[in-house]
């Protein structure tokens, strides 16, 4: 009756009722399904209440589900023996129907709460595990400490009484951070919290960075009763953090001191110099033809050639010199590397500056060994430039600038070797900058024409071609020479758009001496390894042709030695291309590149020029003599016409002629001169 009347009393308010006649059905039950909570009778047939609450919190399923017993309102015994088996609550006899259903709401909401509270504090604890963070508290006025077991992990010491003891474990701090912290801990006693990173030496001999908080608790009255803190395990962080800064400052490559920390290095050094009237010197490295190697053997090798220079630059200074990588302990680190090919040294306290220039052909000499990679013999140069502080320059900028500035002058006096920066390389700076901004400038303002040369027949006389020739006079400048601008033009990428506009512009002086029925003759345009690698190049050629009505039998094109051995099989290609439209091809400065006899058998060439070079001492140079011969007798064999360059005299033309040689051009004949004198000597008797 008790059973069917608590039934109706929680289906009446909500709550689904299964009902158990004994405590063996309640059991099997409770395995078949899933109850959120069990009201028990103490008093049952067969097994009693006390026993089913103790089975129910033996299964797994059943340690946490609330269950409610019934008893006597007098029976203390059988309450004390409900909650010794663990029973959640109990509800007394007689039963208060409406009561009942509210103690088993509160049961619920009580399990529920103490589910949810289980649950975060095992994701606390999971939480704290995976942080490595532990935590304290220090009793002040028992003058002892209580630390969490994954506290006590962290620190790896067990001795009892170094657990209880605040001071206990500071022995375990390394030096001079265990100072450190003690002086927080007595000032966290006075009440002043505190945070810090410490170094501790665990029992078993490793040495890790733990990081705590501490936060000091006062009572009403405002005194301190208690500290409580947490230590956390950092040192993995630290180490990333340690990586990082490492990253953030250092070449990943070699290990050097990057740009970044470079400059702040110099910066440093340089206050310090100017602080105490010291010099210092500023060298500027680049390595010769690592791009070659790049091309030929891929970056791999490249980037083991790089590491290997490191390492030649860091043994090549003496001990006094400090070289900043990683793991170095002093901050004065010197050797960097700047990105690419590029590396500077710092030297610091010089007597002379011609310390700064012992140090450089050392490194030179260093880095110019032969060296092994992937069992190929390799060898790079280094051309280095030197900027003296304070001679060359007071702040970092200025004398980077400067060492970059003689670098580039050690590049031009042949590489492998050194140079110091001089106030003419500034003005030769400038100056080269506003050449390159006049040049940028100079094709849309029309300050480019045409000269031509004669190439006369040796037996004749006559001018039977005629090399074109580019001539720029500047505006405020006047004439400006090839020798001058041509390089710029060929580094600042100019030289593309330049070398287009000269095949148009000779195509458009045929079409006009043509259309006005002047003679004509082929002429022959020069064009550079860079015209000649570009895309643009026959696609320009094909529309300067189309857009003037000029025959290709009409344009020649002259390509060194050199534009054409960089890349042999793409050379062909583009030869044959050009021959395809129509062109007659020419090597010009024959004799200076490294062409071979199977190459000009296998390149579609129609003419060579002998290099002026070998024509200047003709006929008093047996060993030019010699060459020039051997190039004849070559050009006949493989049936190539010739044009001897450079020809000023009349010996010089005798030899020449004597010898078969076909076509001369040079100051004998006429220099270069403009469209209208060219026509003029067109048209005059040879």
């Amino acid at each position: 009756m008790v059973r069917l009347m608590a039934t109706e009393a929680l289906v009446s308010v909500g709550f689904e009722v299964t009902e158990a006649a004994d405590g063996e059905h309640a059991l099997a039950l409770f395995d078949r399904q899933e109850f959120s909570l069990v009201l028990l009778d103490v008093n049952m047939e067969g097994i009693d209440g006390f026993e089913v609450c103790r089975r129910i919190r033996e299964r797994p399923h059943g340690k946490h589900v609330p269950v409610v017993m019934l008893t006597g309102m007098d029976d203390t015994v059988s309450i004390d023996s409900a909650y010794s088996l663990g029973a959640t609550d109990f509800v007394t006899k007689p039963l208060n129907w409406t009561l009942l259903a509210y103690r088993v709401r509160y049961a619920l909401r009580a399990a529920a709460t103490m589910a949810e509270l289980e649950a975060s504090e095992r994701r606390l604890a999971v939480a704290q595990r995976v942080a490595r963070l532990g935590s304290w508290i220090w009793l002040l006025d028992e003058d002892r400490c209580e630390r969490s077991p994954l506290c006590l992990e962290l620190w790896r010491d067990t001795q009892p009484a170094a657990q209880a003891e605040p001071f206990g474990l500071l022995a375990r701090v390394l030096s001079p951070d265990r100072q450190h912290l003690r002086e927080a801990m007595e000032r966290a006693r006075a009440g002043e919290a505190y945070q810090m990173s410490f170094r501790v030496q665990r029992s078993d001999g490793s040495v890790v960075t733990l990081f705590e908080q501490a936060l000091p608790v006062r009572d009403e009255f405002g005194r301190v009763v208690r500290i409580e803190g947490v230590t956390q395990d950092v040192t993995e962080r630290e180490l990333a953090e340690q990586r990082i800064r490492f990253l953030a400052y250092h070449d990943s490559l070699t290990g050097l001191a990057n740009r970044q920390m470079f400059r702040e290095m110099l910066e440093h050094a340089l206050s310090r110099s100017r602080r105490i009237g010291a010099r210092c010197a500023l060298l500027y490295l680049d390595l010769d033809r690592l791009k070659r190697i790049n091309d030929s053997f891929g970056h791999t090798v490249g980037d083991q050639i790089l590491r290997e220079v490191a390492r030649r630059l860091v043994g090549s200074l003496r001990s006094a010199d400090f070289v900043g990588r990683e793991g170095a302990t002093t901050p004065d680190e010197v050797v960097a590397r700047l990105g690419g090919d590029e590396f500077t040294v710092l030297l610091t306290d010089l007597s002379h500056g011609e310390d700064a220039a012992r140090v450089a052909r050392r490194i030179c000499d260093e880095v110019g060994r032969p060296l092994q990679v992937d069992h190929v013999e390799l060898s790079v140069t280094a051309s280095v430039g030197i900027a003296i502080f304070p001679d060359n320059g007071g702040d970092p900028d200025l004398l980077l600038q400067h060492a970059d500035m003689a670098m580039y002058a050690a590049k031009q006096r042949g590489r492998n070797t050194y140079e110091f920066f001089t106030d003419v390389m500034q003005r030769q700076a400038v100056e080269r900058l506003s050449l390159e901004q006049d040049l940028a400038h100079a094709l849309g303002n029309g300050e480019f024409e045409l000269h031509f040369q004669p190439q006369v027949e040796a037996a004749s006389g006559r001018i039977v071609s005629a090399e074109v020739l580019l001539r720029w006079t500047h505006a405020r400048r006047g004439p400006v020479s090839p020798v001058e601008f041509i390089p710029v033009a060929e580094e600042t990428g100019l030289i593309v758009p330049l070398g287009e506009w000269v095949v148009l512009a000779a195509c458009r002086q045929i079409a006009e001496w043509r259309s006005s029925g002047l003679p004509l003759v082929p002429l022959a345009v020069n064009l550079s390894a860079i015209n000649f690698r570009s895309d643009s190049l026959l696609p320009a050629i094909r529309d300067a042709l189309a857009s003037t009505g000029v025959p290709p039998e009409l344009l020649h094109v002259e390509l060194t030695e050199s534009a054409m051995m960089n890349e042999p099989a793409l050379a062909l290609e583009k030869l044959m291309a050009m021959k395809a439209i129509g062109l007659k091809l020419s090597i010009d400065d024959f004799g200076t590149g490294y062409s071979s006899l199977s190459s000009l058998k296998t390149f579609p060439i129609d003419l060579l020029k002998i290099d002026r070079s070998f024509v200047r001492d003709l006929p008093d140079d047996a060993s030019d003599a010699s060459i020039v011969e051997a190039i004849l007798a070559m050009s006949r064999a493989l049936q190539l016409g010739v044009v001897a360059e450079g020809v000023e005299t009349e010996e010089q033309r005798a030899f020449l002629a004597e010898r078969h040689c076909g076509l001369m051009q040079g100051f004998l004949f006429s220099r270069p001169v403009p469209a209208a004198d060219f026509i003029a000597l067109l048209a005059s008797p040879a």
